[in-house]
């Protein structure tokens, strides 16, 4: 039997699961605070589960933070991933991706079950998709079409700057962004949808997404509570050359309660990366 290994760790909980390709079990959850590094988690893990590591043939790991050369330094946690050091640890070929990169990994899988619609659109052929987490920051990921498969894209739209509001994107389309804006607006649902619509039309212009929008993080969550959705839909359609084509692109949220670890067993990893 051959297994992938996945794990999405966050700054709070470390998901673990092994998966077969039919499907996805229901994760082991352990406090990230309850350990000093990765590996103690993962051996923790794998002890628990009583796992045989020749039955593990890849793993691919999501973490909240930014990757370079492969490897990713944990955000809010003093945590070091390298796949050389997982792989030579499990004997199998290891991906590290961000976060949000992994939830674009599970964009081409989702079901109707998985989401639920905003705007049903129509997007024709096969093309990219975007996945906009809005939560306590802001981020995107494309999955994008590549011959026999699907390859992520990662990005940071977060970090891009507004020219007419005050700080970044992330500054003001985010859970902290939200609360500064009910301070500063009579109506900060209404300016916030508005952002909300400009930015999500203009990331589906930069990256090509017409093959939809899906939106994920806590804020989104509260969607019917937090957006005005006429605001949103006059922004994200408003007039110019590409109009017609971008009422065609489906919007829609993700419910799906653990869209990352679907990414990760769906994600693409270098059969050559063993460590």
């Amino acid at each position: 039997m051959s297994l992938r290994l996945l794990a999405d760790i966050g700054g709070t909980n470390a998901r673990f699961a092994l998966a077969a390709n039919d499907g996805l079990p229901v994760p082991t959850i352990l406090p990230v605070a309850e350990f000093a590094r990765f590996d103690d988690a993962l051996e923790a893990f794998l002890a628990d589960r009583g796992a045989i590591r020749a039955d593990i043939g890849s793993c691919a790991i999501a973490a909240a933070g930014p990757v370079a050369g492969g490897a990713v330094r944990l955000t809010n946690v003093p945590w070091t991933i390298d796949p050389a050091e997982v792989g030579a640890r499990l004997d199998c070929p290891v991906a590290v991706l961000n976060d949000l990169e992994a939830v674009a990994c599970a964009l081409p899988f989702l079901t109707d079950g998985d989401l639920a619609p905003l705007r049903a659109g129509q997007s024709g052929a096969i093309a990219p998709m975007i996945a906009v987490n809005v939560g306590t920051g802001f981020g995107a990921a494309v999955a994008v079409p590549a011959s026999g498969g699907w390859v992520p894209l990662a990005t940071e739209p977060g970090h891009m700057r507004l020219p007419d509001a005050p700080g970044t994107i992330e500054d003001v389309l985010s859970g902290p962004g939200l609360a500064r804006l009910k301070g500063d607006t009579g109506d900060a649902r209404i300016a916030f949808s508005q952002l909300l619509g400009r930015v999500t039309r203009d990331l589906v212009l930069a990256t090509g997404a017409w093959g939809g929008v899906s939106f994920c993080g806590g804020v989104m969550g509260a969607w019917d509570t937090v957006i005005d959705r006429p605001t949103f839909d006059a922004a994200f359609d408003m007039p110019g050359p590409m109009a017609d084509r971008l009422a065609m692109v489906p919007l829609a949220r993700i419910i799906h309660p653990q869209p990352a670890l679907l990414g990760l067993l769906h994600a693409p990893v270098d059969r050559q990366t063993r460590g």
